[in-house]
């Protein structure tokens, strides 16, 4: 897991219904980005679950 900071990532999925949780919009200093990378994986599909791999 990431904590991404930087304005250009934050400017990026920054929506406008966001104030109702951070009222100072998109400078908010509580305002970040959580990334992560998945490795693998589980769903369920058709009465069963499936495992997979992000290669």
């Amino acid at each position: 897991m990431e904590v991404l900071t930087d304005q250009e990532t934050k400017d990026m999925i920054w929506r406008k219904g966001d104030t109702m949780f951070y009222k100072g919009g998109v400078t908010d200093p509580d305002y970040c980005v959580l990334r992560f990378t998945a490795e693998s994986g589980r769903y369920y599909c058709d009465l069963k679950t499936e495992s997979f791999t992000v290669e």
